[in-house]
């Protein structure tokens, strides 16, 4: 059998390799890379080439990776890794970082864990750039895509090659118009059920943290409007009979005129900081991670 040859490849056509293998099409990679598509064509060529494999076979209007491609992945991916870690600096002074640092959230983390940091980082390392995606119900994925950094979620779950570090614990609150009649009412678990609600789907199959505790005990929510993220949530229930459920950290955040209620169910929620090998020895990703940490612990204080 012939001998493979390596001697062409570079950093530079594993990254492509990658790319076209999370995006599952030469074209998205190509617009991703700011190339044209024969360009990612060729550099999938000499892959081809020098690996003795197809690597990838047309499916729809995009690609699928071979066996062996998926097998190749995994060893890339430890490569680059690697190469990335051998060319950070060991020495990090915050006041001289110009890191750009991408950060995949929704609104919950948005309001509270953010505008904390940013002080921190515009005080600390005004060099440094902060980018802020939205993660809606994608935010996983776009870690191990490499679209982010960090990604902040109430969701905890064991990822494969993934950390977390929790951040914080909180409850859930009813929020509702001054007006509305169940003001000044511990609502039970069957009045919370008869009310008329606002749910955010994240333009997903997102579920609230509680839906499980609730069903549990036969109650199903009368969901009248769905939102796809919560955002100036807070103005579809100006007087109006609806009601919101929210983190009790964010329901400090809305205005005077509408009224906060303990929840009638016990399940709470928390945040987590979520980040992968990438990043993880970076000394500038590990100052802002560390300072995120801090962040949580300040506002569930």
């Amino acid at each position: 059998m012939e001998k493979s040859d390596y001697s062409n490849l570079d950093f530079k056509a594993l990254q492509v390799l990658k790319l076209v293998y999370e995006l599952g099409s030469l074209s998205a990679a190509a617009t991703k890379l700011g190339q044209n598509q024969s360009s990612v064509s060729y550099t999938i060529d000499r892959l081809r080439a020098a690996f003795g494999d197809p690597l990838f076979v047309r499916a729809g209007r995009g690609v699928d990776p071979t066996l062996r491609c998926r097998e190749i992945i995994t060893g890339v991916e430890e490569l680059l890794d690697q190469m990335a870690e051998l060319a950070r600096s060991p020495d990090f002074d915050p006041a001289l970082s110009e890191e750009v640092i991408t950060i995949s959230c929704n609104h919950f983390e948005r309001s509270v864990l953010l505008p904390p940091l940013i002080r921190r980082i515009q005080s600390e390392a005004p060099g440094m750039k902060l980018m802020i995606l939205q993660s809606m119900v994608q935010g996983h994925g776009q870690l191990n895509r490499g679209e982010c950094d960090i990604f902040l979620s109430p969701i905890q779950a064991s990822f494969e090659n993934l950390y977390q570090q929790k951040l914080l614990d909180d409850s859930y609150v009813i929020v509702a118009d001054s007006n509305n009649s169940i003001i000044g009412k511990q609502l039970t678990l069957e009045q919370y059920g008869k009310c008329k609600h606002v749910a955010v789907t994240y333009e997903g199959d997102w579920r609230a943290l509680y839906s499980d505790e609730i069903e549990a005990q036969g109650v199903v929510l009368d969901i009248v409007v769905e939102m796809p993220s919560s955002g100036d949530l807070h103005r579809t229930i100006e007087g109006t009979d609806l009601i919101l459920t929210l983190p009790s950290i964010l329901g400090r955040l809305l205005p005077a005129n509408l009224k906060i209620l303990p929840s009638p169910f016990e399940t709470g929620v928390s945040l987590y900081q979520f980040w992968n090998n990438r990043t993880h020895h970076s000394p500038a990703h590990r100052w802002v991670r560390n300072i995120i940490a801090e962040i949580g612990k300040e506002v569930a204080a």
